[in-house]
């Protein structure tokens, strides 16, 4: 792939809320590692320069080393103590980005303490060559944090040392960005893959859980969701002492539709009578379709009273609906049950179905309860 394809691509994955959650939810993680490895390495190197520096007694160099540590191993305790205290994913991001910067920024003037007295170039290439191992972003974010701390050297160099800048101090900072810039575009493009493979499967364990509850027709809940929601609040109903009532609805003369019209029209009928039924209950209800051509409504925190209101709106909603390839007028008749303390499931249902047998026999188009 060409770098600047990459790039484009970057840009665009950055602008994805689902990645910017998963970056800054793994940067949170990540980083508080980094801290502590921070904090025990700053501790060590403290400890060995005030003891054991290498250096004569007394040298700047000596407490400019022991400052250094110290500002990293202070600067880690409170980033780590931040980032424990924060779950908001837009902080997190921001405080990952401060981190980055501060504590390169902090590897980069060690490096001019290095340089203050021998060659050694290895904190900046410590600070720049780790931070796409533990720091999740952009390819733009990696790439300002790396000019920053290119210029902060250049900055140090020639007004804090009072070096003259040549090629051969240049190579190796310039090969440590590139380094770091590369190393970045690796990790964080394999690290992409297995996150929107991870996104992949969730999205495939939503749609597969969906369509084990959902009737494909209808759209509506099928009987399996129907018996686990209806138990669940049948358990709630009599440990909190709140009504519930259930609808069991028939279309009238289906078989008519079926036979003089066709099965295709009669799938549309019921698509149609199940988008109906979604419309005209709460969300707190439970809509599904029961078998056939019948259906199932649970309501909650409802009595006898309210379950005959609703009951007596959805038969005239479907009865003043007109249904397209169908030339009669479609009604429904509906039984209806509200849960008496000693019921179960069964014992509920099999009231509603009564009442509907009730409303079928009684001349149909009718709410029984």
């Amino acid at each position: 792939m060409k770098l600047w394809d990459y790039i484009n691509e970057d840009l665009l994955r950055a602008k994805s809320s689902q990645i910017r959650e998963i970056r800054a939810l793994d940067n949170g993680k990540t980083v508080r590692v980094l801290c502590i490895s921070s904090i025990l390495i700053s501790a060590l190197l403290i400890v060995q320069f005030a003891v054991s520096p290498g250096l004569p007694e007394g040298s700047i160099i000596q407490y400019l080393y022991i400052l250094t540590f110290g500002a990293i191993a202070v600067f880690s305790v409170v980033w780590y103590f931040l980032l424990s205290a924060i779950s908001d994913t837009k902080s997190l991001r921001i405080l990952t980005y401060v981190y980055a910067v501060g504590a390169t920024l902090l590897t980069t003037s060690l490096t001019l303490v290095d340089l203050a007295h021998m060659t050694d170039y290895s904190a900046y290439c410590f600070g720049l060559l780790t931070l796409p191992l533990f720091v999740r972003t952009s390819i733009m974010t990696y790439v300002l944090i790396v000019a920053v701390n290119f210029f902060w050297f250049l900055v140090g160099y020639e007004f804090v040392l009072n070096e003259k800048i040549d090629f051969n101090t240049l190579a190796p900072i310039i090969a440590f960005s590139i380094g770091s810039l590369f190393s970045s575009v690796i990790v964080e493009t394999a690290r992409l893959k297995g996150n929107f493979l991870q996104l992949q499967l969730e999205e495939s364990n939503r749609n597969l859980l969906e369509l084990s509850h959902k009737d494909q027709l209808t759209g509506l809940y099928n009987r399996r969701h129907l018996m686990e929601a209806m138990n669940t609040m049948l358990s709630a109903s009599k440990r909190y002492d709140f009504p519930v009532s259930a609808l069991l609805l028939d279309l009238d003369n289906f078989k008519k539709a079926n036979d003089m019209l066709g099965h295709l029209t009669g799938d549309r009928l019921l698509a149609r009578i199940g988008g109906l039924l979604f419309g005209l209950v709460r969300d707190c209800d439970v809509a599904a379709r029961y078998g056939g051509e019948e259906f199932c409504i649970i309501l909650t925190n409802t009595g006898k009273d309210g379950a005959l209101f609703v009951a007596e709106r959805i038969r005239n909603s479907i009865e003043s609906e007109i249904f397209e390839g169908v030339p009669w007028r479609v009604t429904v008749s509906i039984g209806i049950s509200t849960l008496e303390s000693d019921q179960n499931t069964e014992d509920f249902l099999k009231v509603a179905d009564e009442k509907l047998y009730q409303s079928k026999s009684t001349g149909r188009n009718r709410v029984s309860a």
